[in-house]
Protein backbone atom coordinates (compact mmCIF):
# COMPACT_ATOMS: atom_id res chain seq x y z
CA UNK A 1 0.00 0.00 0.00
CA UNK A 2 1.29 3.53 -0.96
CA UNK A 3 0.05 6.37 1.06
CA UNK A 4 2.35 8.74 2.60
CA UNK A 5 6.07 8.86 4.02
CA UNK A 6 5.06 10.38 7.31
CA UNK A 7 3.48 7.66 9.51
CA UNK A 8 0.41 7.98 10.89
CA UNK A 9 0.67 8.52 14.91
CA UNK A 10 -1.61 6.94 16.96
CA UNK A 11 -0.69 8.63 20.18
CA UNK A 12 -4.05 10.41 21.61
CA UNK A 13 -0.99 12.39 23.93
CA UNK A 14 0.32 14.43 20.64
CA UNK A 15 -0.62 18.02 20.93
CA UNK A 16 0.15 18.79 17.58
CA UNK A 17 -3.27 18.03 14.83
CA UNK A 18 -2.62 15.20 12.37
CA UNK A 19 -2.08 16.46 8.77
CA UNK A 20 -4.86 15.29 5.93
CA UNK A 21 -2.03 12.84 4.79
CA UNK A 22 -1.02 11.43 8.22
CA UNK A 23 -4.92 10.85 8.71
CA UNK A 24 -5.40 9.34 5.10
CA UNK A 25 -2.65 7.12 5.52
CA UNK A 26 -4.04 6.32 9.26
CA UNK A 27 -7.50 5.73 7.41
CA UNK A 28 -5.77 3.61 4.40
CA UNK A 29 -3.77 1.56 7.06
CA UNK A 30 -7.04 0.50 9.03
CA UNK A 31 -8.90 -0.39 5.53
CA UNK A 32 -5.96 -2.66 4.92
CA UNK A 33 -6.53 -4.26 9.01
CA UNK A 34 -10.07 -4.79 7.98
CA UNK A 35 -9.25 -5.99 4.45
CA UNK A 36 -5.70 -7.09 3.82
CA UNK A 37 -6.15 -8.16 0.35
CA UNK A 38 -5.57 -4.25 -0.43
CA UNK A 39 -2.37 -4.34 0.92
CA UNK A 40 -0.26 -4.05 -2.53
CA UNK A 41 -2.98 -1.64 -3.55
CA UNK A 42 -2.33 2.54 -3.42
CA UNK A 43 -5.19 3.69 -1.88
CA UNK A 44 -6.39 7.57 -2.68
CA UNK A 45 -9.19 9.73 -1.38
CA UNK A 46 -11.50 9.30 -4.51
CA UNK A 47 -11.99 5.40 -4.39
CA UNK A 48 -15.36 4.03 -3.26
CA UNK A 49 -15.05 1.71 -0.01
CA UNK A 50 -17.68 -0.19 -1.40
CA UNK A 51 -17.56 0.36 -5.35
CA UNK A 52 -13.79 0.17 -5.64
CA UNK A 53 -12.51 -1.71 -3.05
CA UNK A 54 -14.93 -4.38 -2.02
CA UNK A 55 -16.16 -3.89 1.32
CA UNK A 56 -19.18 -5.05 2.56
CA UNK A 57 -21.71 -4.09 5.48
CA UNK A 58 -19.66 -5.90 8.19
CA UNK A 59 -16.02 -4.86 6.99
CA UNK A 60 -17.95 -0.95 7.27
CA UNK A 61 -18.91 -1.79 10.81
CA UNK A 62 -15.55 -3.04 11.48
CA UNK A 63 -13.93 -0.46 10.18
CA UNK A 64 -15.98 1.98 11.81
CA UNK A 65 -15.47 0.68 15.12
CA UNK A 66 -11.03 0.66 14.61
CA UNK A 67 -11.54 4.27 13.31
CA UNK A 68 -13.01 5.50 16.22
CA UNK A 69 -11.02 3.57 18.59
CA UNK A 70 -7.50 4.53 16.65
CA UNK A 71 -7.92 7.68 14.88
CA UNK A 72 -9.51 9.95 17.70
CA UNK A 73 -12.32 11.03 16.61
CA UNK A 74 -16.50 9.73 16.02
CA UNK A 75 -17.00 8.36 13.16
CA UNK A 76 -20.99 7.73 12.47
CA UNK A 77 -21.51 5.26 10.24
CA UNK A 78 -25.16 5.75 10.29
CA UNK A 79 -24.94 8.98 9.50
CA UNK A 80 -22.56 8.66 6.50
CA UNK A 81 -23.77 6.02 4.92
CA UNK A 82 -27.38 8.32 4.55
CA UNK A 83 -25.37 10.37 2.66
CA UNK A 84 -23.43 7.27 0.50
CA UNK A 85 -25.51 8.94 -2.81
CA UNK A 86 -23.93 12.33 -2.45
CA UNK A 87 -19.82 10.58 -1.19
CA UNK A 88 -20.36 7.05 -3.22
CA UNK A 89 -18.82 5.97 0.06
CA UNK A 90 -14.89 7.13 -0.89
CA UNK A 91 -12.39 7.28 1.62
CA UNK A 92 -11.87 11.14 1.34
CA UNK A 93 -15.47 11.17 2.61
CA UNK A 94 -14.89 8.28 5.28
CA UNK A 95 -11.93 11.37 6.96
CA UNK A 96 -14.79 14.33 6.27
CA UNK A 97 -17.02 12.40 8.35
CA UNK A 98 -14.85 11.74 11.49
CA UNK A 99 -16.02 14.61 14.24
CA UNK A 100 -12.82 15.56 16.12
CA UNK A 101 -13.65 14.16 19.93
CA UNK A 102 -13.44 16.48 23.41
CA UNK A 103 -10.73 16.23 24.93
Amino acid sequence: MTTSNAPASNSPASDAPASGDDRFAGLAALVVEVKPGLGDLTLTPEQSLVDDLGLDSLDLLQLARKINRKLGGDFDLDAWNEQADTHRRSLGSVLAAIEPTAV
